[in-house]
């Protein structure tokens, strides 16, 4: 086990070490809340697709492609609130989307 923690403890100083990323100044989402669904749903098909893809030794494009546009939108989220995001954003965001359909 003191192996383990060791190399979460070296994980951890190596995550510190990278420098900050500055402030890019993207507008902020209209629903972050939404965005965060949506990112979610396509990042779950994307990965899926390159998964899928991987045992059929093949690469799907489109796979690839959505994989990589629901982690720009969870940058998006991520780089207009900072402090704000964390990974029970997911949850509370479809919460929040099943709250709208039922209000």
């Amino acid at each position: 086990m003191e192996e383990v923690e060791g190399a979460l403890d070296g994980l951890s100083g190596a995550w510190a070490g990278i420098p900050a990323l500055p402030d890019l100044g993207l507008p902020a989402p209209a629903d972050p809340l939404l965005l965060v669904a949506i990112a979610t749903i396509v990042s779950a098909f994307g990965l899926l697709g390159l998964v899928t893809g991987w045992v059929e030794r093949r690469l799907s494009v489109a796979a690839l492609f959505a994989a990589l546009l629901g982690a720009a939108l969870f940058f998006w989220v991520w780089e207009t609130d900072r402090a704000a995001f964390d990974w029970l954003i997911v949850p509370e965001a479809f919460i929040e989307l099943v709250a709208r359909i039922l209000r």
